[in-house]
């Protein structure tokens, strides 16, 4: 009986899937932390299946260009040029936060120079967060001494606010009024946008494309609000 049930299941599941292949979208670690979960809890209560990948932007920006992807969230300064079509998705500038209290009390802004003085916790090294940094840093970053390394934000940012070190992350990580204390990185390489990538593809944009990056920017617009120290600006998709 269970064997049978266990066909039948599978020969309904048949009919309920999408008969095309299902969309692909690729976005980095901080996309994947917030914004991409927001959109897809919306997008598939009522659309096909999604392929969901992290993805370094420098990977996303080839692979949408070979038509290997539908849609992809991306870094600004690392798409710009890329001839892709893009949109301003909302800013993710990093901060570097630590205990409520602690040694970033009261200061508005911090150099990355002086934040790696003190001990660090950070994204694991292939983290695409953790490569993206290192890379803008250069071969002259100041040398950084990690408690420890985690593979996701959410512990990262908890254990920012539990004392054990201080952590640089991407302000919309965090929920305002989280108790920890955020400051902002004075270093230009620290502010930053993400962009909605559209992959190169033959023929009309397909309906469930367009709907699957209007709930993208529809979960970027419901994030929670963080005060910006710069004006938001970032090509937008041609047309």
């Amino acid at each position: 009986m269970l064997a049978q049930t266990a066909r039948l299941d599978s020969a309904v599941a048949s009919y309920t899937r999408s008969p095309t292949a299902p969309l692909k979208l690729l976005g980095g670690g901080s996309a994947m932390h917030r914004l991409v979960p927001r959109a897809l809890v919306s997008f598939l209560r009522a659309h096909p299946d999604v392929e969901v990948a992290e993805s370094r932007t420098p990977q996303t920006v080839r692979r949408l260009a070979d038509g290997e992807a539908d849609l992809g969230v991306v870094i600004d300064d690392e798409a710009r040029g890329s001839g892709l079509d893009l949109e301003a998705l909302g800013d993710d500038s990093l901060v570097v936060i630590g205990r409520s209290g602690g040694i970033l009390a009261g200061r508005p802004s911090v150099a990355y120079s002086e934040v790696a003085e003190h001990p660090l916790i950070g994204l694991d090294a292939d983290s695409s967060l953790r490569r993206w940094i290192e890379k803008h840093l250069g071969p002259h970053a100041p040398l950084v001494r990690y408690r420890t390394t985690v593979a996701h934000l959410t512990v990262l940012v908890g254990l920012a606010e539990a004392g054990v070190g201080l952590a640089v992350v991407p302000r919309r990580a965090l929920d305002p009024g989280r108790p920890v204390e955020v400051c902002e990185l004075e270093d230009p390489w620290a502010r930053r946008h993400h962009l909605l990538a559209w992959g190169v593809k033959d023929g009309p944009l397909p309906a469930a494309t367009a709907a699957l990056a209007d709930h993208l920017r529809q979960a970027a617009r419901s994030e929670p609000a963080w005060p910006a120290r710069h004006e938001e600006t970032g090509p937008h998709r041609a047309g």
